[in-house]
């Protein structure tokens, strides 16, 4: 349902924070019992109350904090922003005044979206180094979740299992020397943005370089236990113990072999 907005004759959708959070609840599949159960066990003496949630989806309580947002969004799985605003509107208008004349779609360039749709947008200083950095947690995280997926492989090989995966027909997992390289450029990758990101005065943690160094120190076990048990091949081995002594570097293009 829209209305003419008469802030510049453009149409502005009727719904509210409360009707917003009772599509994605009821998409959720929760009741309002159901949600203030959860945000008691994610959040204890904190959480939203069920009468609290009530009163916010029945737009009785209309003065949401920004605690208030991230609780429920966190709930439903969804942005604070799709709470905020209709982003299923995207040519409408926003129902709250402060955004002035900007449409959804607008109002999304606000909340850094320009930075992820828009590679042609030339950001200003503040904004591009906050995508840089960004960019290189993306490129981080990236490599702690490939990290865990190829050691799972290598792990599954020593063992002479199969992913747990691996029954599904469409499945074309990566065998172990495949397995191997990407592993290896995981924390390549996930050491470089590290670096990276500690150079540009992001604060690594202590405990997430121990992870790190953690990684390498499975990553060589597994290496010489999948050496030892023959899973790798001849040319395999040497390429790694050359790349383990330093005469040469991990390729940059991957896979160089085939299973």
């Amino acid at each position: 349902m829209t209305v003419i907005d008469d802030r510049a004759g453009l149409q502005t959708d009727t719904s509210t924070f409360g009707t917003r959070m009772k599509r994605y609840r009821t998409m959720a599949k929760l009741s309002i019992a159901k949600l203030a159960d959860y945000l008691k066990r994610e959040y204890g003496e904190l959480a939203l109350s069920e009468n609290v949630l009530t009163n916010i989806e029945l737009g009785r309580k209309t003065d949401i904090s920004v605690d208030a947002t991230i609780q429920i969004a966190h709930a439903l799985h969804i942005t604070p922003l799709a709470l905020i605003c209709d982003l299923e509107e995207p040519f409408l208008l926003s129902d709250n005044p402060i955004f002035g004349t900007r449409t959804k779609y607008g109002i999304c360039n606000i909340f850094l979206s320009e930075m992820i749709v828009f590679d042609r947008v030339e950001l200003n200083t503040a904004m591009a180094r906050i995508k840089s950095i960004l960019d290189e947690s993306k490129r981080y995280w990236d490599g702690v979740s490939n990290y865990q997926t190829y050691m799972d492989v290598l792990r599954c090989a020593l063992l002479d299992e199969l992913p747990d995966d691996s029954d599904d027909p469409m499945y074309y997992g990566p065998g172990p020397n495949m397995a191997f390289y990407y592993l290896s450029q995981s924390i390549d990758d996930i050491e470089k943005s590290a670096t990276v990101m500690e150079a540009a005065g992001v604060t690594v943690p202590d405990s997430e370089k121990k992870k790190i160094e953690t990684a390498k120190d499975s990553f060589d076990s597994i290496r010489k236990m999948c050496i030892a048990k023959g899973i790798l091949s001849l040319d395999e081995q040497e390429r790694i113990s050359d790349v383990f002594e330093g005469i040469s570097q991990l390729p940059s293009k991957r896979p160089l072999t085939s299973d």
